[in-house]
């Protein structure tokens, strides 16, 4: 675990003062050895293939990560309360169509890509509420509207790629050139990454996040609403999906209703590889970019090395193997660690105690009284 959740007026006892000081210090140092990973990689995919550290090489890998990592942001939350949408690449390519559609009728393109924003929280809301009225893990409905989204797209564009888009509008020339030599999908994801960092470390409903994925039945108890939350952050996700889906149709200036189909897998795996717990409770904004980034570095790294793409995909799945497995191992040890703690304490609870004694001359002085 990268962060430590606990409620500002909690009492930690054993944990209190200059011990929980050193633990949140080393808990902000965790996206370091992130950074290193994802700096020596490409520092050796670049010693073998130095054209790999052109500028261009370096924009597709930038512009490739974007596109999933932005969506992570949105995962973290979602895993920090240990729930997954599976949904996330439906929603991100129906957003896609539904602004290409509404556009191809010669509506503007702001206020299609408006319509595509809140058909986005639409897709959230409703995966939030029929999970929670009937009472089941995300991951479950998902799956099911993970078809039903994908599905939706395919009869909107009648299998077709929309092209006949009003390329000539502002919202193509503002969003679809980029700036400083980078797409606009590269700086949405900063945008969108130092919003959503503010939003799960400093304010309640980031709080409330990490609560529920700590401690549900704790949670519960202090009276924070698990359904309101799960449904907020699912809109919440939908909305992300949404916001890089419109950008993404500005960039590309076409509709594919198979794009986003698979991206399902990078999202969870760059939200787990940053350092999202799957047992909930703590997670990582900017290591889920970093992460993206691994993920992106090792699939166009092995096509550097005449290796297919394919095995890109193989690599993202046994990461996320290999992260359970290590999230799993990590979750004993802590319960061990703390069962260790708790016993420590009481030992030395009942060392502080004063053993009790007697006073025998008053007792014999007592004894004393009453002899006739």
């Amino acid at each position: 675990m990268n962060q430590l959740t606990t409620a500002p007026d909690m009492n930690l006892g054993p944990l209190s003062g200059r011990s929980l000081t050193l633990l949140r210090r080393g808990a902000r140092l965790h996206d370091l050895p992130l950074l290193v990973v994802l700096l020596a990689m490409f520092g050796i995919v670049s010693l073998f293939h130095p054209e790999y550290a052109s500028v261009s090489s370096l924009q597709n890998l930038a512009t490739n990560a974007s596109y999933f990592g932005t969506m992570a942001f949105g995962m973290v939350f979602l895993l920090s309360m240990r729930e997954i949408d599976l949904s996330v690449g439906a929603i991100y390519g129906l957003s896609i169509l539904i602004a290409a559609k509404i556009m191809e009728q010669g509506v503007n393109p702001w206020a299609a890509a408006a319509l595509s924003l809140i058909a986005g929280i639409a897709c959230g809301a409703v995966n939030g509420l029929i999970s929670n009225m009937l009472r089941v893990q995300t991951i479950i409905v998902t799956l099911g509207t993970l078809s039903m989204y994908s599905a939706l797209a395919l009869i909107l564009a009648h299998d077709t790629t929309v092209v006949d888009l009003p390329t000539r509008q502002s919202f193509f020339t503002s969003f679809g050139i980029g700036w400083a030599g980078m797409p606009t999908s590269v700086w949405m994801a900063i945008a969108v990454g130092v919003c959503c960092q503010v939003l799960y470390r400093y304010t309640k409903f980031g709080y409330r996040v990490r609560a529920i994925g700590s401690n549900p039945e704790a949670a519960r108890l202090a009276g924070i609403s698990i359904a309101r939350t799960r449904l907020q952050a699912l809109m919440l996700q939908g909305f992300i999906c949404a916001l890089i889906g419109t950008t993404t149709l500005a960039y590309i200036q076409a509709a594919d209703p198979n794009t986003g189909q698979g991206y399902e897998l990078s999202v969870i795996a760059a939200a787990i590889i940053g350092g999202t717990a799957l047992s909930g409770g703590a997670g990582s904004i900017p290591g889920a970019m970093i992460g993206a980034l691994i993920i992106s570095t090792i699939s166009t790294g092995l096509v550097q090395f005449g290796i297919s793409a394919d095995w890109g995909d193989f690599a993202t799945g046994g990461v996320i193997v290999a992260a359970v497995a290590l999230d799993t191992w990590l979750k004993r040890r802590r319960a061990q660690v703390a069962e260790r703690a708790g016993r420590s304490a009481i030992l030395s609870s009942i060392r502080r105690v004063p053993p009790t004694t007697t006073e025998p001359s008053m007792t014999v002085k007592k004894v004393e009284d009453v002899t006739p």
